[in-house]
């Protein structure tokens, strides 16, 4: 089984992947409307939206064209993808459509059960991932269920709303199993810690966001090798080795953040010439903390202005 986690979470995706949604503008076609459900229990609610229609009816339009004009229906018709705003995500978000094309439509009977067919349920996570974090008072998050490019990623967005979640239809389960605990850890902790819902922000923040969120999902799956929570083990190994090289590159810029520098240690190139060297740096540190006495909880409630000081502590400490 593929664990990685999420490459474009917020940010996440970057989650966490981090990322804000791409949502590109309808030009001639009017797409179609999303009727949002309620789902309820122990202190969450959900707010669910579900893509399936919308992306059915562009899959529909697009049968028999050619790339370019099957680009267009999708940026009309349907528009939503896992990648960070802005001309690079775009590119991205055009050859995850041309190469994912022809597997949609073995896909289609799984994206016509839309939200409802997403198992494990995606409130039954984020009620598991509140009483990790011993959450008392009510949350409030909103999902968005879509079918996205095959790439196993999800993300979660702040929005002027709270917490967006966005979880792909076409995922197996047993990697949403994985990914869907992660990207409601991004949630929760927006919440609990009241951050700021920018996109850009210091990626020692993001450091802190996405081992936070690794490590709770080791606390609700224990006993997997770290490289199961982390990303695929030739990755991980590989990363390990040239640790020193990372956690170099990385520390003197932790204040930054800028997309450019957030993208280069997420779904760039990084120091060592491979995608999510952010995330392997955000495991060490958060296991390092954890280490120390600190505790999930105490964590997720740590205040936006204290989180880059205290990565960039623990950071000095850990061996090379």
């Amino acid at each position: 089984m593929d664990n990685r986690v999420s490459r474009r979470t917020v940010i996440t995706g970057l989650t966490a992947m981090i990322a804000a949604p791409a949502l590109f503008s309808p030009a001639h076609a009017e797409r179609l409307p999303l009727t949002p459900r309620e789902t309820v229990g122990d202190g969450v609610t959900l707010t669910i939206r579900d893509y399936s229609a919308r992306f059915l009816d562009f899959h529909a339009a697009a049968q028999g064209l050619d790339s370019e004009a099957r680009w267009k229906a999708w940026q009309d018709r349907y528009g939503f993808a896992a990648v960070p705003p802005g001309p690079e995500g775009e590119a991205v978000a055009r050859r995850l459509l041309d190469a994912a094309w022809p597997r949609y439509a073995a896909a289609l009977p799984l994206i016509r059960q839309g939200a409802a067919g997403m198992a494990p349920a995606p409130l039954d996570s984020a009620v598991a991932i509140a009483r990790l974090f011993r959450a008392t008072a009510p949350l409030r998050i909103g999902v968005v269920a879509y079918v996205g490019g095959f790439e196993d990623n999800a993300f979660t967005a702040g929005t002027p709303d709270g917490p967006l979640v966005c979880l792909p239809i076409e995922m197996d389960p047993a990697r949403r199993a994985m990914l869907m605990p992660h990207e409601m850890t991004h949630a929760v902790h927006m919440l609990l810690a009241k951050l700021p819902a920018d996109y850009e922000r210091p990626l020692g923040r993001l450091l802190f966001e996405e081992g936070l969120a690794m490590h709770a999902v080791a606390a609700l799956r224990p006993g997997l090798a770290d490289w199961a929570y982390v990303g695929e083990q030739p990755w991980y190994d590989a990363g390990l080795a040239r640790r020193a090289d990372i956690l170099a590159a990385i520390t003197p810029l932790l204040d930054a953040s800028d997309g450019p520098t957030l993208f280069r240690f997420t779904m760039g190139q990084g120091a060592t010439g491979r995608e999510r060297e952010a995330y392997l740096a955000a495991w060490l540190v958060m296991g390092a903390l954890l280490k120390q006495g600190r505790t999930l909880p105490d964590l997720v409630r740590l205040p936006a202005d204290a989180i880059v000081p205290l990565v960039r502590e623990t950071l000095a400490g850990l061996p090379g």
